[in-house]
């Protein structure tokens, strides 16, 4: 059986004499704007929390991947906004589903979404997910890593999906405001902050599968043209050239080990090659 909760706000919601407030914050926690706010917050907050991993993103020493991450982060910010104030987030995975669907009665989504509010989602998801996918392999991790989350981002849907689709019909069937200091309205709240994090949660999972998959082969094109290891800065470059001066140093002040014939002992001139470039002391 296919749940159909696919609507633009939560509906369902009882009749009867309510206050005009009470009913206008159930027509809120059932819209797309809501859930929009809770999506963005969680980003802003991950954003936060991160933030100086993040600022070195913006201080790369090349200036190309300076402008790749304000553009990876503007379009991502464009998307998140997109989809919270003229797309439905709700929709927007079911419409991805009923793509193979000829039949309306067999579709997740009876009122889909018009198709240029959809194309102008597409583009931001391209746009940001082809940006994100460089700097995820140049700072975050390489092919293992990015593997990994494309098959968790995957796994994870199909659960995540089912449990949101039961959430929000139920949802949209009982939903409805009992008296502000009771027990219904403690459940009330713990129902819907599930329904706001399983829905956050399965666009976030699907969101971080495509990014994975996107970034394989972007990280092939990085390390065919040598671009995907951050060039050090210039403190650290200056910082290696004295410790490896520091090592021309002591190995000309040490004293040369010889063979019988007064030569130059060859290992030992080997070992002390191999241990600078170590960058251990000999």
């Amino acid at each position: 059986m296919k749940w159909r909760a696919e609507a633009a706000g939560i509906r369902g919601v009882r009749s009867g004499r309510r206050p005009p407030s009470e009913a206008r914050v159930e027509r809120f926690l059932g819209t797309n704007l809501a859930i929009g706010i809770v999506l963005i917050g969680t980003l802003l907050a991950v954003v936060l929390r991160w933030r100086y991993d993040v600022a070195v993103l913006f201080r790369d020493p090349q200036p190309a991947w300076r402008a790749l991450a304000w553009v990876a982060f503007g379009s991502t910010t464009a998307l998140a906004l997109w989809g919270t104030l003229a797309d439905n987030w709700r929709k927007m995975i079911g419409e991805a589903l009923d793509i193979n669907e000829q039949y309306v009665s067999q579709r997740l989504v009876r009122e889909p979404v018009p198709h240029d509010i959809r194309a102008v989602t597409a583009v931001l998801l391209a746009v940001s997910l082809l940006t994100m996918a460089p700097l995820f392999a140049r700072h975050v991790g390489g092919y293992l890593y990015q593997f990994s989350l494309a098959i968790a981002g995957f796994t994870l849907f199909i659960p995540l999906y089912f449990l949101r689709q039961r959430l929000d019909t139920v949802l949209a069937s009982i939903f409805t405001l009992p008296p502000l200091f009771s027990l219904g309205m403690l459940a009330t709240l713990v129902f819907v902050v599930l329904d706001y994090a399983t829905n956050v949660a399965l666009l976030v999972v699907v969101y971080l599968g495509l990014l994975g998959l996107v970034a394989l082969p972007v990280t092939v094109v990085l390390d065919l043209l040598k671009q995907r290891d951050p060039a050090p800065d210039a403190s650290s470059a200056a910082f290696y050239a004295k410790v490896h001066e520091d090592l021309l140093a002591r190995r000309s002040a040490a004293p040369r080990h010889t063979v019988g014939n007064g030569a130059a002992d060859p290992r030992r001139e080997d070992s002390l090659e191999e241990a600078g470039e170590r960058g251990g002391l000999p």
